[in-house]
């Protein structure tokens, strides 16, 4: 069986070595994942995932801004 919390953990932790790339200069924000948005400071923005990982509300997920700061993109958890 799977255990899907040492799965997350390891993941996160991948994310969080790699978290200092920039892309197209912009830099990966941390948000939390509250009722189908991204919290991001004091933006509430809907969300898309770039990759196939598991996360609900109140996780901390790594995100990019995209379409002109109206969208996050999560990258990671």
């Amino acid at each position: 069986m799977v255990d899907l919390r040492n799965m997350k953990q390891a993941v996160s932790n991948m994310v969080t070595s790699a978290i200092y790339v920039t892309t197209q200069n912009q830099k990966v924000k941390r948000g939390v994942v509250s009722g189908g948005n991204v919290v991001i400071g004091n933006r509430v923005l809907p969300y898309t995932a770039a990759v196939d990982i598991y996360f609900a509300d109140g996780d901390s997920v790594w995100c990019l801004i995209s379409d002109g700061g109206r969208m996050a993109v999560v990258v990671g958890v």
